[in-house]
């Protein structure tokens, strides 16, 4: 087996419990072994009590974002496995992984994570109504596409039991194996507005999309299959915090506008542009009102969501954005 030059960065709050520990055991089993374990804490917090015994512990600012680019600055080797604290995965996952990248195919790859698509049936069907998502033409062999709405088209049709690899655009960010270097020229630094308020809502698709305009790509591999322990439990909890659904608004409002029509120069573009998130952005807040009727969400939050666009808005307009470096090199 050729040695593979990589670490693992696992981002946690630390209270994880046994989810954690099951990722624990997973990692005491990879093979090949990482060569170092970077674990980032926010500041203030204590470390698990699961250990390895051959982990180092990092503390920085709280953040989905901050974390995981701390993780990356203090990384040495040339690749990395970058994972939340409740995945778990087989002993020859990292080299699943790795195929791609050490072919020359891509930079970054990861496993198929079907169970973040919506649900089959009216689910699936509402989702695409409201411009959020919607299930991919059979000719396009990818995973996922983003859409001018700021949703993406998703491909649930993959064949596990094959190492195919699927182009994609964006990924859950659970789990994902990189280049560190392209890592870096991504850049993710430079999108501050991602964790200005609490939550960084789209920060994955933020991530991965601008990586694919930057020329850095990234494949999920078929059969590099591995389990989110979490079963997006933490997402449902979440939607009751202000601060998501302001983050929610704010950030689809400004990623819209940066990589999609602050890019565009041809007329016909820029209005497909307005066109496909305008009525994304409607439906979204009339779904949300509605679903304050129905009680399955309260008022003020659904407020926050609408004070979170309309913020946005008024962000893009601000020295503060227009100081950004551009999106592309």
């Amino acid at each position: 087996m050729n040695k593979i030059h990589y670490s693992v960065i696992i981002r946690t709050t630390g209270q994880a419990g046994e989810k954690y520990a099951k990722l624990l055991s997973c990692i005491s089993e990879l093979q090949p072994e990482p060569e170092e374990i970077i674990i980032v804490l926010p500041e203030g917090t204590k470390p698990p009590e699961e250990r390895l015994g051959n982990e180092s512990f990092y503390y920085c600012p709280k953040g989905m974002v901050r974390q995981r680019l701390y993780g990356l600055e203090q990384c040495r080797t040339p690749y990395a496995l970058f994972c939340d604290d409740d995945v778990a995965f087989s002993s020859d996952f990292v080299q699943k992984l790795h195929k791609p990248l050490a072919d020359g195919i891509a930079q970054l790859s990861a496993g198929p994570l079907l169970s973040f698509f919506p649900q089959r049936g009216a689910k699936a069907v509402a989702s695409m109504l409201l411009g959020n998502t919607a299930p991919m033409f059979p000719w396009r062999n990818m995973y996922v596409r983003i859409l001018r709405s700021t949703g993406y088209s998703y491909n649930r049709n993959i064949d596990s039991s094959k190492c195919m690899y699927y182009p994609s655009e964006s990924l859950a960010w659970t789990c994902f194996y990189a280049e560190t270097e392209a890592m870096r020229r991504i850049c993710l630094e430079e999108e501050t507005w991602l964790d200005a308020h609490g939550y960084a809502a789209m920060d994955d698709q933020t991530m991965f999309y601008k990586g694919h305009l930057r020329g850095i790509r990234t494949v999920v591999v078929a059969n590099a299959l591995y389990e989110h322990l979490d079963a997006k439990t933490s997402t449902r909890a979440l939607q009751s915090r202000p601060n998501v659904n302001y983050s929610m608004g704010f950030n689809r409002m400004v990623f819209w506008h940066r990589f999609f029509l602050s890019r565009h120069r041809n007329i016909l573009e820029r209005f497909l542009d307005r066109v496909c998130f305008y009525y994304q952005c409607v439906c979204a807040c009339i779904y949300s009102r509605i679903n304050v009727y129905c009680g399955k969400k309260r008022k003020e939050d659904h407020q926050k969501f609408v004070s979170g666009i309309l913020d946005g808005a008024g962000y893009i307009k601000s020295p503060e954005y227009k100081n950004l470096p551009p999106v592309k090199e």
